[in-house]
């Protein structure tokens, strides 16, 4: 199971460092995920033009994507990872179906993910919160 969630983990990981570094430096020797119709580079374009929303994104998934492969707080990056997922999944569904497999293999990568790790997600979904009881340091008593 170790074996298991290492591998999903650093493929998630790589997949976005690498596309996400792609996006701000090009590397040679990844290939470009290519848009096959006028739709999805005009959408593409649109996001691009803002001039701060793909920035955004990619400085997101690169972040998201270095601390899941050093396995640092990843229940915390596969959760803000999810929307970016989704939204490649919707994008890809919606727009462009000719390499719709990465869009499912992303979503179910991290979908699997959450589950393997959704004993960290309880405190999320309690109902009342339970606040921890500490102690102050500073004296009010002069």
């Amino acid at each position: 199971m170790r074996l298991l969630v290492f591998i999903l983990r650093t493929a998630l990981a790589l997949f976005f460092l690498l596309y996400g570094i792609d996006f701000f430096y090009h590397i040679r020797y990844l290939p470009p995920i290519v848009l096959s119709n006028k739709k999805d580079n005009a959408y593409y374009k649109a996001l691009l033009d803002t001039g701060y929303m793909l920035q955004a994104v990619y400085g997101t998934q690169i972040a998201c994507g270095f601390f899941l492969l050093i396995d640092c707080w990843a229940p915390l990056f596969l959760l803000i990872l999810l929307p970016i997922t989704i939204n490649i999944f919707l994008f890809l569904f919606f727009f462009d179906d000719d390499i719709l497999w990465l869009g499912y293999t992303l979503l179910a990568y991290n979908l699997l993910l959450m589950l393997i790790y959704r004993k960290a997600y309880n405190y999320l979904f309690n109902r009342r919160g339970r606040f921890a009881s500490f102690r102050t340091f500073i004296s009010l008593n002069g």
